[in-house]
């Protein structure tokens, strides 16, 4: 007998979705010094760091504007502890940028927790480093005002120079970042600070430094985005990179080396399956960033085309062509494993278009920001697309402390456009600790970056190629998912440029594409689909092998097909909401559990948030403007009981309103006092910022979590979503949130339940076959 039909996941989860209203709690931090210490350390500080930029060389500092690093004291890592009121109080100084700095744990003021790591034999910790702009006029206005009298001071800007730990400038070791000690010529990205000057005098600088360094200025491509830094890409000899290194507005400066294509050229190759028997194509558009593609090639034609008015100029090479046929093929087609070579292949779910981005004007030496141009040009000409894949860029592991031109842009483009880009992570897995980690783009936090796995002994494990995470700050659950790349064992099937062969190979470049076909068909294949909503799905339904991610697999591996994705098990619903959220605000998503239920077991409720904040290259610690904080209260009538007695302390009492009114008449007899909101899962605890980022990945865009509860623990369940600001940030921030109830021993039917009780909800309504395909032209 078949398998019955299993029930479409529902939506109109958003038509229950209320404001909420909660104080936020926290605790006033301890200073590292007081007021008048604080005060002549700056001062000193602040003078040093001035006649050091004096005594640089014309071509190293810009005339009326320097840039000195406020270091926060470690223990003021939150964005709360900006110095906002130092800023206010002196107009002239602007922040132009944030980042992490290492120091030694001794050099920093001793406050509780830094005595605790020394005790712990902790050598090192981080701290916040804020870039400050300003003309020399404005810090001698600081100078000026920490020699006023502290009475005549606002408490709050006293308050921020008493965070302060240095007040310096960046060390040329802190400029060049990700360099091996036998690099010696090479591509690089320079980053330099946002600055307030005209267009002309900002090229006078760049010709100045690039003429002080010996670096021949007019083979380099400079991009420059609104109130963000200069990103530059250029060849340089390390002998004019240390020349360079020091100068007052330089960022950083890091390799940017092509990581090149899998040489699929000596790769086996076996008969391939028959192309589609098929009239028709899908009406779902993925796009692809890469080498090409032909057009007429057997099991491309119909499928794929080619933009060529939004490709790059320069000709295609065979190389490029193979590799953007094998990744066109993946994504039209999947892995051609196991596939019967005398069996057609079935209509493909997506249509793809290419755009073809490499090589660029020297194949010898690919600059990869012609590339950026090519996609930055494409993305917004075609509206109809909303999944891209990028299985290409710079080799090499991110660097925690500057954001490359790629990731920033494929980041920008995705905000910008309401678009997701696959991006695959890269294949130096294997070069050793510390040139393993995940490689730019796919440190992006707006789109998904892509692993691979593989089969050994019959389990699907991490293809040790694929390199790992974590990574950065606001994405460090890196990898996002992984696909079927193969590896040298267990090779994927892929499309030659030959026709009617397949050839064999591996690489995250050919899993990432797998994923790109899924998102693009989660996005497009059902009414009120969204690309931000689709990489919810993607996360939301991922398998891990140990149930847990982490920095191989990451949220595990992707459903191996739509429907997989889009329904739900026996005694398991899934429910999605979509909307937008303010700055500041907090809304509350029932965790829709009819009451009355009898439910046997326990009830396992798993949810995934996904945002869709914009982002600041300004700020590599603190990149994204906004993030979604999320609170888990399982019953709405047990709150938390407390009582101020400075004489005796009570501990603070969890109480059911029903259960023990009594006790609780008692106790507000004796002046104890309930929670505004009931108690929480994790109940009341006050993290560091460090212990939020790091356990709780604070900051993150994707949100995933899962608890398991005895029924009697559950009443009314529901989740509180706080749309936490920084940077300024003020716009509404799209959001995708999407929750599973699994209660296996239910002997009832649970989705029947929760359709009755929450009437607005709806299965998602599948676009017809008439809607997803049309006939292919001649």
């Amino acid at each position: 007998m078949p398998e019955p039909q299993k029930r479409l996941i529902l939506a109109n989860g958003e038509q229950y979705v209320k404001p909420v209203f909660k104080q936020p709690l926290g605790r006033p931090p301890e200073m590292p010094r007081t007021y008048d210490q604080a005060r002549v350390l700056v001062k000193r500080e602040v003078s040093s760091a001035l006649q050091k930029v004096a005594d640089l060389p014309h071509s190293k500092r810009r005339e009326g504007e320097t840039v000195l690093c406020l270091r926060l004291h470690p223990d003021m890592m939150a964005k709360s502890y900006d110095p906002k009121a130092l800023f206010a109080h002196i107009r002239e100084l602007e922040n132009v940028g944030s980042r992490n700095y290492k120091i030694a744990t001794e050099r920093v003021a001793k406050t509780t927790r830094i005595k605790k790591h020394l005790e712990k034999h902790i050598l090192e910790v981080t701290g916040r480093l804020v870039f400050v702009r300003s003309s020399d006029a404005g810090f001698r206005r600081l100078l000026h005002a920490l020699d006023a009298s502290e009475r005549n001071l606002p408490t709050a800007f006293r308050d921020d120079i008493q965070k302060i730990e240095k007040f310096d400038l960046l060390d040329p070791l802190e400029q060049l970042l990700g360099f091996g000690s036998d690099w010696n010529e090479g591509r690089v990205e320079i980053v330099l600070h946002p600055s307030s000057c005209s267009e002309d005098e900002q090229t006078h600088f760049l010709k100045d430094l690039f003429d002080g360094a010996k670096v021949v200025q007019k083979k380099s491509r400079v991009a420059t985005y609104p109130d963000g830094p200069t990103f530059i890409s250029c060849r340089m000899s390390k002998a004019a990179r240390d020349a360079m290194a020091g100068a007052n507005p330089l960022r950083t400066i890091h390799p940017l080396i092509f990581g090149g294509f899998e040489d699929l050229r000596g790769a086996a190759t076996f008969p391939a399956p028959p192309p589609p028997n098929t009239g028709t194509r899908s009406t779902i558009k993925v796009g692809m960033f890469d080498g090409g593609i032909d057009p007429n090639h057997p099991h491309l034609k119909g499928h794929a085309e080619q933009d060529e008015g939004l490709s790059i100029a320069n000709p295609s090479q065979p190389e490029y062509l193979a590799h953007g046929t094998a990744v066109a093929g993946a994504i039209l087609h999947g892995p051609l494993n196991s596939l019967d070579s005398k069996i057609p292949l079935p209509p493909p779910p997506v249509s793809v278009v290419s755009f073809r981005a490499l090589p660029t004007s020297n194949p010898l030496d690919i600059d990869l920001y012609e590339s950026i141009d090519v996609i930055e040009a494409a993305v917004p000409a075609r509206p109809d697309i909303k999944f891209f894949n990028v299985s290409f860029g710079p080799r090499g592991s991110i660097l925690d402390d500057t954001i490359s031109r790629f990731t920033f842009a494929l980041d920008s483009l995705a905000t910008t456009h309401k678009s997701t880009f696959c991006v695959a992570v890269g294949n130096d897995g294997e070069a050793g600790s510390g040139l393993d980690r995940i490689q730019a783009p796919s440190d992006l936090v707006n789109g998904l970056g892509i692993g691979a796995f593989t089969n050994r002994g019959g389990q699907n494990v991490h293809a040790p190629y694929s390199c790992r995470g974590p990574g950065r700050e606001c994405g460090k659950m890196k990898p996002d998912l992984v696909a079927f790349g193969g590896c040298d064992q267990q090779p994927i099937h892929l499309l030659s440029t030959t026709a009617g062969r397949k050839l064999l190979s591996h690489g995250t470049s050919f899993a990432s594409p797998i994923v790109t076909s899924l998102g693009g068909q989660a996005a497009a294949s059902f009414d009120r689909g969204t690309a931000l909503l689709a990489r919810a799905l993607l996360i939301h339904t991922a398998r891990h092998p140990k149930n847990e991610p982490d920095y191989l697999l990451g949220h595990g591996l992707v459903q191996p097909s739509l429907d997989e994705m889009l329904r739900c098990k026996d005694n398991e619903v899934t429910i999605i909401f979509q909307g937008g959220i303010l700055p500041k605000k907090m809304v509350r998503l029932p965790i829709m559990i009819p009451s009355g239920l009898t439910l046997q077991g326990n009830v396992a409720i798993t949810w995934t948030i996904a945002a869709l904040p914009s982002v600041s290259p300004n700020h590599p610690s603190d990149y994204t403007s906004c993030c979604i904080d999320d609170t888990f209260y399982p019953n709405s009538l047990v709150f938390n009981f407390t009582k101020s007695d400075k004489v005796a302390k009570e501990n603070p009492k969890k109480l059911h309103l029903n259960n023990d009114a009594a006790e609780i008449s008692d106790l507000q007899t004796s002046g104890w006092k309930q929670s505004k909101f009931p108690a929480t899962e994790s109940g009341n605890r006050y993290p560091t910022e460090q212990e939020s980022r790091a356990l709780d990945y604070k900051w993150e865009t994707i949100v995933r979590h899962h608890v398991s509860k005895r029924p009697a623990s559950l009443h009314d369940p529901f989740l509180v979503l706080h749309a936490i600001p920084r940077n300024g940030a003020i716009a509404r921030m799209d959001y995708a949130a999407i929750v599973t109830i699994s209660a296996p021993k239910f002997t009832g039917d649970l989705y029947d339940a929760i359709l009755r009780r929450f009437t607005a909800l709806q299965p998602i309504r599948l676009r017809s076959e008439a809607e997803l395909r049309v006939q292919i032209q001649p």
